[in-house]
């Protein structure tokens, strides 16, 4: 007996009293968990989603988010480190250059792999990569497109000079001939 009341219903007070306290406690702990989970999983969808299209600008951004959204996940910390950190090191001669792109790759697949153990999926490292899909079209059009840039980039700067080729029309060229040139100088002796 405490202040003249039983134990059992001092034990009925605090669950009148805790009960609603523990319970929306208990809610906001769920959520927060459930919205971690989930802001984890998006960054995890766009880097699966861009793993064959590297320079998309939601690889980019999800890459960038790992650190942040993974905080205090080691194991994931750990390879976006080593993985960033290869990123920043300078491409190598052309004889090298297979074997540093493929060690790019084996890196990023083992960021996706510890990304999926932390979030509780079971891949195969191999698998990530062999599964995933990213047209070639796409690759050769990066390729144009940096190609062409750094072309124009070099006759902007003069350091190439833009190439001319002169033509004569053809039957097949749907542009008219040039307008031929009239001599229009004053005759001689005036």
């Amino acid at each position: 007996m405490f202040l003249g009341l039983r134990w059992v219903d001092l034990v009925t007070i605090a669950a009148i009293v805790l009960g609603p306290i523990l319970a929306v406690a208990a809610d906001r702990f769920q959520r927060q968990w459930a919205e971690k989970r989930q802001r984890r999983l998006e960054v995890f969808r766009d880097l699966m989603r861009t793993r064959k299209a590297r320079l998309d600008p939601m690889h980019v951004g999800a890459l960038n988010l790992v650190d942040l959204e993974f905080y205090g996940c080691r194991p994931v910390t750990g390879a976006l480190r080593t993985y960033i950190n290869h990123l920043f090191s300078p491409m190598p001669n052309p004889d090298e250059h297979d074997r540093f792109s493929e060690q790019r790759n084996d890196l990023l697949m083992d960021l996706l792999h510890e990304m999926g153990r932390e979030l509780g999926y079971s891949y195969d490292r191999r698998d990530l990569e062999r599964l995933s899909y990213g047209p070639r079209g796409w690759t050769d059009d990066q390729d144009l497109q940096r190609h062409n840039m750094t072309l124009l980039n070099q006759m902007l700067q003069g350091r190439i000079a833009l190439p001319v080729t002169p033509m004569q029309p053809t039957a097949q060229n749907p542009f008219p001939p040039a307008p031929a040139i009239k001599d229009t100088a004053p005759p001689a002796g005036n």
